[in-house]
């Protein structure tokens, strides 16, 4: 085994200068800092000009403190030093400057802390009895008249300990009113974002908002702090509104964007709605492009029944779906969807896709045992009506050969190890086979440059070719590691044309080789399209064939079957181009030059819908 390769020094980066007024609090940034080879370990703020300021959280990496009372605009200047995951310090001492000027004349400062009361997991579900206040970062927070509630007065963000500081008219009484919503839009620098928890079947087009109706004067100057509850008592029974459930699944996302920013510190997201109301039903859990009438939104929908599945407290969850989210807009998904679960034999877009999800989720929480927690009503499953599914992705599947029926084995299609080797590259702890601690910097270069433009279909094969392309000193212990998987590393592509493992239940000439070649037009390939897994997103529903376009031009193709309605997808260097879906044999014409990619399957086993009678059908793609 070769040596690890050397540690490189990361880097400090304080963030950008601040103008602010007195009394307002200033969050310092250090999360732009990086390492190429690691991850930040802790931060050390230090004051380094001004009258000296006492900072709150000096460790961490957005300190905070109380801008100074001044008479005239004053400089205060603050130095970042980081260290990485393998105990090396920043050689460079990043700064950055706050200027503070005197207060808006007439304006008083009102203060104080936003709140929400979580509710945590156990092994057993929700444990209600021991709801805990957390603070509600990044959200709005607005003053305004009592009389004139839906009209702000003043509006701020809160900090990353949950702190507010809004400048308002002295001698005046006021409300101060949370919105479910985290903003940044473009009148600030990058990095920029828009999300908000909201529901979307009510016809409002504002988000969740909570004012907890204490009138008061805002030269009270007294801080004023809001505890929003859950609405439940402590054995789980709803006894008010449900107030902080926004606010929960906000703060999910909230750590999530901190694990982007920590890598990619300009990232402009894309909008995105958190549709989350009481009446939502329960397992009803989805990342979409569009809303209910096809019209372009991206939105997570998260379950509210606490009945049957609520989703508001389950981090994993919420993570998870958030990673689709960051997959389809800064990566990208081929990922079809559909039902999955543990030991399932997947399509290998969808055992890519989700076991990314599940991963990232990890990641994000810094928790590698996942819950989603639900209620069995049949009291079988649990023993108890509450419940918690619960897995660890530190925990590699067996690595027995794949072939024990419906077993948790390693493989290429299985969610669950994609999930253990992306932790696994990610992480600093060593267990079996895994000799490798990239940090997340490195897997988030592979998903914004190779994997988004992979002539492939994204999977395992097309991310761990990439990423060892790029770590070339960890190739061979990512060999070793995906090895353990039932995953062939030696010469692996983007297209896995070197992988020889066959996972049982599906036959081996359904399962391999995955991507079938055309040599030439006037030629074609047969491959066989089965059930053996289960319907539409398993393995063998669904293959796949390869054709190299070299000449400009058109070409005629063909898709036939032995059942009676095959379908085909056609993707052109990575990109659908086209989808046939006929009710008999498929026939169009391709054009453009490039690596072709034709997801072709027989409509019995690989629509969505069940549609004639599942099997083993042959189908035929035909160049002309």
């Amino acid at each position: 085994m070769p040596p690890p390769p050397a540690n490189s020094v990361p880097t400090a980066n304080a963030g950008v200068a601040q103008t602010v007024t007195s009394g307002v609090t200033v969050t310092l940034n250090g999360t732009a800092s990086s390492d190429s080879n690691g991850s930040i370990a802790s931060y050390a703020w230090t004051q380094t000009a001004g009258a000296a300021i006492t900072l709150t959280g000096a460790t961490s990496a957005q300190p905070t403190f109380s801008a100074p009372l001044v008479a005239t605009s004053t400089v205060f200047t603050f130095s970042l030093i980081v260290t990485d995951n393998l105990g090396a310090p920043s050689t460079n001492s990043a700064t950055v400057n706050i200027t503070v000027g005197p207060p808006v004349a007439g304006n008083v400062n009102v203060t104080g802390r936003i709140t929400f009361e979580r509710i945590p997991t156990s092994a057993n579900g929700l444990n209600y009895a021991a709801g805990v206040q957390q603070p509600a970062r990044g959200v709005i927070v607005g003053a305004v008249n009592p009389a004139s509630p839906n009209v702000p007065l003043a509006t701020t963000t809160t900090d990353a300990n949950g702190n507010y500081t809004l400048s308002v008219v002295g001698n005046t009484s006021i409300n101060v009113v949370v919105s479910a919503q985290m903003l940044r839009d473009n009148t600030v620098p990058l990095p920029r974002w828009d999300f908000r928890a909201q529901d979307l079947d009510a016809g409002v087009p504002e988000p969740y908002r909570y004012n907890d109706g204490v009138a008061f004067n805002s030269s009270a100057g007294t801080p004023h702090n809001i505890a929003i509850p859950s609405g439940f008592n402590s054995s789980g029974t709803v006894v008010g509104t449900r107030a902080s459930a926004p606010f929960a699944i906000l703060d999910t996302v909230y750590q999530g964007v901190q694990t982007i920013l920590a890598v990619a510190p300009t990232t402009n997201f894309p909008a995105l709605t958190l549709d989350w109301a009481i009446d939502n039903p329960g397992g009803d859990t989805f990342f979409s492009t569009t809303d209910d009438n096809n019209q372009p939104l991206q939105r997570i929908v998260l379950s509210a029944d606490p009945t049957e599945d609520t989703d508001e407290f389950d981090q994993h969850v919420i993570a998870h779906e958030f990673g689709h989210y960051i997959e389809f807009n800064f990566s990208r998904a081929d990922n079809i969807g559909g039902s999955h679960g543990l030991g399932d034999k997947l399509d290998i877009r969808v055992a890519f896709g989700e076991g990314f999800g599940y991963a990232f989720a990890a990641i994000v929480l810094n928790d590698p045992v996942a819950r989603d927690t639900f209620v069995d009503a049949t009291l079988v499953r649990c023993g108890s009506l509450r419940c918690s599914s619960t897995f660890n992705v530190e925990t590699n599947p067996a690595t027995s050969p794949p072939g024990t029926p419906n077993g948790n084995f390693g493989c290429w299609c299985s969610e669950s190890s994609v999930w253990s080797i992306l932790w696994d590259l990610y992480d600093n702890a060593a267990d079996a086979n895994d000799n490798v601690a990239l940090g997340f910097a490195p897997l988030w270069n592979v998903l914004v440059n190779e994997q988004r433009t992979t002539p492939a279909l994204t999977s395992i094969f097309s991310f761990i070719s990439a990423l060892k392309g790029a770590q070339p000193a960890s190739a061979a212990n990512i060999d070793t590691l995906i090895a353990a998987q039932n995953i062939t590393g030696t010469g692996m592509d983007a297209f896995g044309s070197t992988e020889t493992h066959v996972p049982t239940p599906v036959f081996s000439t359904a399962a391999l080789p995955i991507y079938t070649t055309i040599a030439s037009s006037g030629m074609s390939a047969t491959v066989l399209s089965v059930d053996d897994a289960g319907h539409y997103n398993t393995l063998g529903n669904h293959r796949f064939v390869r054709f190299q376009k070299n000449a400009v031009g058109n070409l005629a193709v063909s898709v036939t079957s032995a059942g009676t309605d095959p379908d085909a997808y056609v993707y052109r260097n990575g990109i659908l181009i086209l989808a046939s879906e006929g009710a008999a044999n498929e026939n169009f014409t391709i054009s453009g030059t490039g690596t072709f990619v034709f997801d072709v399957y027989e409509c019995a086993n690989g629509c969505y819908t069940v549609q004639g009678t599942p099997g083993d059908y042959n189908v035929t793609v035909t160049i002309n």
